[in-house]
Order: structure tokens, then C-alpha cells, then sequence
């Protein structure tokens, strides 16, 4: 199982910095997910909210006790001699891979429980002093397609001194909510949708920081690219031996790739002279595989595609095969790459030494993009 993780916010009008921070930790059988809105705003709220969420996210990490977190982070922040009011607020979310789930609420609003049928709910917390705070917890177990959603009171108050008298509240954050659930796949697309709702209450001049954080507890998606043939003949059944065996979508990219497959699998490779793009081959077909695609030109455009959006459904609408291919590499979370080091005849002239060889060039820079956007990405070479 996998937990996605979406942040979008807003700053108040007027402020360079967010005084909302947002930390998330990975251990090796869970993910936290710690939320803290500062006192008040700009540089001040943002100081705060940062250091509350690193030192409950380490802290937590290491698997120190909830009341020494509290306790450590009210002795360790200033207190607003105006209000009397010793930190930020706080929510903490730690979800296990087996889909227990632990919930710390102090002092922000209520978050939102998600079904895998879009239904929303509250999450049903027990209340309990901790030191001088009010916390409200919860466990609970978390199923396949089911979300968190951990909000700053910055959302519930969208609209206080504008369209609304009291701001949009739970209820109706929820309402909206359930509008945009069944129009996205991601994540990332909830989160950025819901805060541009919040930011059209406020009349574009947000009143407050606005942080919206999603955790999305689903199967992982593994994607295989099997691009260019190996160095020695001798490997060519090895290599789609293991493109063949890996769970989740395949896809090639190169002609001379494909054929390999095609032979070992003793398929045929249907090609298509359809262009959707004048600039990117077309793409072909093959039984096992999900997507074939010609080779460099197509992960060149492949990684321009995807340094221009956040998630899938930033792609324009068109099918060829590098939006097709980036759309593939933005839903997957692991992804498995088996490249060939043969040099392709048609760039022999080059004289490039095999360090510098144009597949690798193109292939680092794909990895270096998968890794920004959070992606696990492993690498074969043969």
C-alpha cells in the first residue's frame, strides 16, 4: 500500500511567507504528517509553525511519546504576551502500511475523512488533557481509496469579511469538496482545487494563511521502461524476462526495443503511422505491453512534459507518446527502468565517449525530474 500526500496553500494577503508549515516524515513503516499554523502571520507565523512541525515530526520520528512532543514544544516556543498563547496550533497524522491510522488534533479545525465513494465525514476524536492543552485524538484503520484531509482554520474561514459573514465552515468545505471528487485522479488536483475555491471567497485577498493537506491511503503503482538494447545480445531475454515479470504497466521506448520484445515474446509489434504531434513519432502496439514509443525523441519531449505540471491532469488532452508516457510516469509511484548502453548506429558520428552517450544524458534527466515529483525510481543497466 502507498500513501499520497498533496499540500496546497496560500498566503495572507500581503505576506510574502505562509505562517502555515507543513513537514512529512517517512519511516520505514509509516508516514507522518504534521500541520502547524503560526501565531498571527508573515515572517513571525512562519518562524513558529516551522519550528513546531520540526520538532514534532523528529521528535515523533523517533518514536518519543505524544505528551513529550506537547510538552516539548510548549516549553520550547515563545508566549504572545497580548493573547497568552504559548505556540502554534497543531495536527499530527501517522499512517502505518497497514492502514492503522493515528490522529492529533490541537487547536485546528476538524479533518476530513474521504470514503472510496467520496463520502465525507468527521473523524470521530476522543478528548484528553495534555499538560495545559486540549488534544483530541484518534486510531482508526484506514481501507484501499479512502483520504485524510488535514486543514488550517484558514479554509474554514474563507470569506469572513467578504462574501460571508462567518466564513465557509466544515460543512462547507465538505459541500465543495464532494463537487470536485469524482472530476480528478490526484491527490495534488483535490488540494490545489479546493484552495482556489477558498482563495475565490476571499475575493483573491486571503484574509489568513490556507492550507490544505491531503493523505491518500491506496495499492502502489508500479510502472517498468524498458528503453534501448542491451550492450551484448546475450541479455535480450533477460532484460524482457524481467520486463514481462514486473506487476504494474509496461512500456518501451525505442524501436529496436520493441522488436526485441516482439521476438522474445514471439508477438507482433503493430506500428502506427498516425501522428498526434508533428514533432514525436508515432506511437505502436504490442500484446503485454501498455505503451510503445519511438526512443530519444520521445523521452526528450517525455521530460519537457513533465517540468511543466504537478500532476497528470495538467497534460493537454492530446495522445502521443510523450504525453501519453508522462501521463503513465505521474500516476505511477515506483518506477523501474532497464536501459540498454547500446549505442544506437545513428549517433556513432557523435564519437561520444559511453559516459556521455545521449540515452543517458536523457535518461538522468528524467530521473532527476520522477525524483522531484516524489517518485521512486530504480535503474537497471545493460
Amino acid at each position: 500500500m502507498f500513501v499520497e500526500t498533496s499540500v496546497s496553500r496560500i498566503s495572507k494577503y500581503n505576506e510574502e511567507l505562509c505562517g502555515d508549515n507543513v513537514e512529512i516524515v517517512e519511516t520505514e513503516d509509516s508516514k507522518i504528517i504534521v500541520l502547524s499554523d503560526g501565531l498571527g502571520s508573515g515572517v513571525k507565523a512562519n518562524i513558529l509553525s516551522t519550528l513546531t512541525t520540526k520538532i514534532a515530526s523528529r521528535l515523533l520520528e523517533k518514536g518519543i511519546p505524544l505528551e513529550e512532543v506537547v510538552d516539548t514544544i510548549t516549553n520550547t516556543l515563545p508566549v504572545c504576551k497580548e493573547r497568552q498563547l504559548a505556540y502554534s496550533t497543531l495536527s499530527i497524522l501517522q499512517i502505518f502500511n497497514d492502514g492503522r491510522a493515528y490522529l492529533v488534533e490541537i487547536d485546528n479545525p476538524d479533518s476530513f475523512f474521504i470514503d472510496s465513494k467520496g463520502n465525507i465525514s468527521k473523524i470521530e476524536t476522543k478528548k484528553r488533557r495534555v499538560g495545559d492543552k486540549e488534544v483530541r485524538e484518534a486510531r482508526f484503520q484506514l481501507k484501499n481509496n479512502e483520504m485524510i484531509m488535514l486543514i488550517s482554520d484558514g479554509v474554514t474561514h474563507a470569506g469572513v469579511g467578504g462574501l460571508l459573514n462567518f466564513g465557509l465552515g466544515w460543512d462547507g468545505i465538505a459541500e465543495h469538496f464532494e463537487r470536485i471528487i469524482s472530476k480528478y485522479q490526484s491527490s495534488n488536483k483535490f488540494a490545489e482545487e479546493l484552495i482556489e475555491v477558498c482563495n475565490a471567497y476571499y475575493c483573491m485577498e486571503p484574509g489568513d494563511d490556507t492550507t490544505a493537506v491531503i493523505a491518500y491511503f491506496r495499492e502502489e503503482r508500479e510502472l517498468t521502461l524498458f528503453s534501448g538494447p542491451p550492450k551484448n545480445i546475450d541479455k535480450d531475454k533477460e532484460v524482457v524476462d524481467k520486463l514481462i515479470s514486473k506487476s504494474g504497466k509496461r512500456v518501451i521506448a525505442g524501436g529496436t526495443s520493441a522488436q526485441i520484445v516482439a521476438r522474445e515474446l514471439d508477438e507482433e509489434l503493430e506500428v502506427s503511422l498516425l501522428y498526434h504531434d508533428p514533432e514525436i513519432p508515432p506511437t505502436s502496439r504490442l500484446d503485454g505491453v501498455d505503451l510503445v514509443t519511438e526512443g530519444l525523441l520521445t523521452l526528450n519531449k517525455t521530460v519537457e512534459r513533465l517540468k511543466n505540471v504537478s500532476c497528470q491532469e495538467d497534460l493537454p488532452k492530446q495522445r502521443d507518446g510523450a504525453t501519453e508516457l508522462a501521463r503513465l510516469l505521474l500516476e505511477s509511484d515506483s518506477i523501474n527502468m532497464l536501459i540498454g548502453k547500446k549505442i544506437n548506429p545513428a549517433h556513432q558520428s557523435l564519437r561520444l565517449p559511453e559516459n556521455m552517450a545521449i540515452r543517458k544524458q536523457i535518461i538522468k534527466r528524467l530521473v532527476d525530474c520522477l525524483k522531484e515529483k516524489g517518485k521512486k525510481v530504480t535503474i537497471e543497466w545493460f
